[in-house]
């Protein structure tokens, strides 16, 4: 190196931006890639270093510029030493990546569920809980929102996910239908008008049950008075009867004649006795149904085998000479009480007209007869005659007995 005039001269130095600098020698800054003698540091700088490096100590030399202005070559300058920023400095945040675009969802197969809030349509009872699984059951819906089903659309009202046989709105709140046939299971019976449906409620339960079929004896005679026990065969899928009479009424079996109610009573595993009700006569021809219903189920009717005859239940004298009894209009020898007399045309004993005429305004229950003709001894049938087709029916409160004694 120059030492200049004296060779322990010092060198000379410029006030800088930060304080006294000595100044760099000519030889040391632009020496292609040159070692850089800084208080005794080599570093090694690649060409764009020692252009960068070169650029600060000039600056430094000369006063001007700071630091900051060459900064930026500084940090393009190749590997240094990482600088730690300012704790002032804030990091400007990172840009938030894009969203991605979502898919278009693919067409649902699956049915749209009814739109939840208020309920709109409901059915809140039926007049029938149970039915046939043959079908046929008329069932009145009761409920709300039915004015807004389509009457034309089978789909409007289900039995389970069959729809009714028909239906009928009779009003906002009532719609009658006829079941489908179905199987032995509970099902809900719903309604819809296409966007709502009703929701599933205890009241809307409806349970199939195997119907009950009967037959019943041929030429069975019904006192019209009531009272007649006949014995019934029963037959059906599934029919159970129970063990005794208590299990029996369990079972909720019950049976109409003519549509009138009829007590049963068990026997067995297939045979039951029906009370039969009082009735009306039945003509010539004339079906008398007898059915036989499980838990409110009707089975199939036994129209033709039975029938209800005018009956006569009490006479006021049961005896009398063999040579008859002669009364009077004010005092008739014999009054005759029955059911089911209205049509006839007289009385018969044993085989021998007789003298009646029937009570004003009771003619189907009282007739009174002026005279009691001859007879012989013994016991013989006090019977209504008729021209109508209407048969008379033994009972024990018709026998009328000749007798001497």
């Amino acid at each position: 190196m120059r030492q200049g005039g004296a060779a322990g001269r010092r060198r000379r130095r410029r006030p800088g931006p930060w304080g006294a600098q000595a100044l760099p020698r000519r030889a040391d800054v632009f020496s292609g890639t040159a070692l850089v003698s800084r208080r005794r540091r080599l570093v090694k700088l690649d060409t764009r270093a020692a252009a960068a490096a070169a650029a600060l100590l000039c600056a430094s030399a000369l006063g001007i510029g700071t630091l900051a202005a060459a900064t930026p070559a500084l940090a393009n300058s190749g590997p240094t030493t990482k600088r730690t920023p300012p704790a002032a400095a804030k990091r400007a945040p990172k840009p938030r990546a894009k969203a991605r675009a979502k898919a278009t969802p693919k067409a649902s197969t699956t049915p749209k569920p009814t739109p939840t809030g208020p309920v709109v349509i409901s059915v809140a009872s039926l007049s029938s809980a149970y039915g046939s699984t043959a079908g046929g059951t008329t069932v009145v819906l009761t409920g709300k929102g039915f004015s807004r089903v389509d009457a034309t659309k089978k789909s409007s009202v289900l039995f389970g996910t069959t729809p009714a046989t028909t239906f009928l709105v009779l009003s906002d709140t009532q719609i009658a239908a006829t079941a489908p046939a179905g199987t032995g299971t509970k099902v809900q019976v719903s309604v819809t008008d296409g966007t709502y449906t009703s929701p599933d409620t205890t009241g809307d339960d409806f349970t199939y049950l195997d119907p009950i079929t009967v037959a019943v004896p041929d030429r069975t005679e019904l006192s019209a008075a009531g009272g007649t026990v006949v014995r019934l065969t029963l037959s059906g899928k599934n029919l159970d009867l129970g063990t005794s009479q208590s299990t029996f009424a369990a079972k909720k079996i019950t049976a109409t004649v003519d549509g009138t109610t009829a007590p049963l009573t068990w026997v067995d595993a297939t045979h039951v006795d029906l009370t039969a009700p009082a009735g009306l006569p039945t003509k010539t021809g004339a079906k008398l149904p007898i059915v036989v219903y499980n838990n409110g189920v009707a089975g199939p009717a036994d129209s033709t085998h039975a029938r209800y005859d005018a009956v006569v239940t009490k006479l006021s004298v049961t005896s009398g000479k063999l040579a008859g009894t002669t009364g009077s209009t004010a005092k008739p020898a014999l009054t005759i009480t029955g059911v089911g007399l209205a049509t006839a045309t007289g009385f018969t004993f044993g085989k021998t007209p007789g003298t009646c005429t029937a009570a004003a305004g009771k003619e189907s229950t009282t007739w009174t007869c002026v005279n009691i003709p001859a007879g012989p001894a013994g016991a013989v049938p006090v019977l209504p005659t008729f021209t109508d087709g209407t048969t008379a029916g033994l009972t024990a409160g018709s026998i009328y007995t000749y007798t001497n004694l």
